[in-house]
């Protein structure tokens, strides 16, 4: 015995009117705050990062400021090269890790595009935060004779 399906007629077939106004309503209600929220949270986290890229780059320039004398000096152990982290020019430890900017100097040279461990002429400089590591450094050469 097959049983047919029958559909009451009278069955709801979609909304009304007053459910899709109250529904609506609600949205718009709940919305507003929560685009407030992710508004501020953009635009706070924006201007932390600006700052940090900005103090990044006053260190470099600070860096590139000295004398290459001076630069060169630090890259110099008797008979080697360091890649090493530069304590006279980076950020002190009394600063916390996260905003501690780290600065590194070795000579290089450009025809292998390597470290050198004669005098080229040329310094490779990098800072970086220390907590970010070396992947978001800047860095750049600086030359004796410019």
């Amino acid at each position: 015995m097959n049983k047919a399906l029958s559909f009451n007629s009278s069955a709801q077939r979609g909304f009304a009117y007053a459910e899709v106004l109250l529904s609506v309503a609600l949205l718009a209600i709940l919305l507003v705050p929560a685009m407030q929220a992710l508004t501020t949270a953009i635009s706070g986290s924006s201007g932390n990062v600006a700052a940090r890229q900005l103090a990044l780059r006053s260190k470099m320039e600070e860096v590139l400021s000295q004398p290459f004398s001076a630069l060169y000096a630090e890259t110099w152990i008797p008979g080697n090269n360091t890649g090493a982290f530069s304590a006279t020019f980076s950020d002190p430890s009394s600063v916390p890790v996260p905003d501690r900017r780290a600065v590194v100097l070795y000579r290089y040279d450009p025809a292998t595009n390597a470290l050198s461990s004669t005098d080229t002429g040329l310094l490779f400089v990098s800072a970086y935060y220390e907590a970010d590591g070396s992947a978001h450094a800047l860095n750049t050469l600086a030359g004796r004779w410019w």
